[in-house]
């Protein structure tokens, strides 16, 4: 995954898409985007156990895109984690704590990759036919700054493309199915190799678009970015 994707639905509709039970006060300036890109705010999907009851709440936050460890010294001080391949999610070190007790969902509506082509890179975007959301499976972190604030950062989990989409590139996010969804996210699952078990799955039946080169700057941010063209303006 090249590292931008669509996300233009609103906190209520998101709540109504993924069964939500609170949403975050920060996530009232929740805005549409049709080009998401690493290190700015996005909306994920958490569990947590509610302190009085130890009851499962699951919550819309807004969290930075990219996850950052917690023994970073200063943000951006290093490389922007944006993505988390399964291959070695549960060996990394920083990623496989929060495999194992701080899983989350990003719910999308696409995302964008770069086909390499003879005369360039042509991009697209890939969504599911019928419009429904996608759920990138993600994880998320929690990085104490050095003026004692607290950061809320997340990151991507990729996998190997297959069939069709391979052709365009060779990573995939790996999207959860709906049955998926209460598993992945159960604050009580604390087993690294079950927690990866679960979306150790294939890849759903996707539709890539042709799109215009604007989506390449992040500062193009609007509806024509998942507009498809043919391929000869594209080119």
């Amino acid at each position: 995954m090249c590292g931008r994707y669509a996300s233009f639905m609103a906190p209520n509709e998101i709540q109504l898409a993924f069964d939500l039970d609170a949403l975050g006060d920060e996530t009232e300036g929740l805005a549409p985007s049709w080009n998401v890109a690493p290190t700015q705010d996005i909306a994920i999907v958490l569990e947590r156990l509610t302190e009085a009851s130890q009851s499962v709440s699951r919550e819309l936050h807004m969290a930075r895109w990219g996850l950052v460890p917690p023994w970073a010294k200063e943000l951006g001080a290093g490389p922007v984690m944006f993505n988390a391949r399964i291959e070695t999610v549960a060996e990394k070190r920083t990623f496989a704590p929060s495999l194992k007790k701080r899983r989350c969902i990003v719910p999308a509506n696409g995302y964008f990759e770069w086909e390499k082509t003879s005369s360039g890179k042509v991009p697209h975007y890939i969504h599911y036919a019928d419009g429904v959301p996608l759920a990138f499976a993600g994880l998320y972190g929690w990085w104490k700054a050095p003026d004692g604030s607290w950061l809320l950062s997340a990151t991507i989990i990729t996998r190997s493309a297959e069939g069709p989409m391979s052709r365009i590139h060779d990573r995939i996010p790996v999207i959860l199915p709906r049955e998926s969804y209460d598993q992945w996210l159960d604050p009580h699952l604390d087993d690294p190799e079950a927690a990866r078990s679960i979306i150790d799955v294939p890849s759903p039946e996707l539709v890539a678009d042709v799109v215009g080169k604007n989506v390449g700057n992040v500062r193009n941010n609007s509806p024509e970015n998942i507009k498809p063209v043919s391929d000869e303006t594209a080119h």
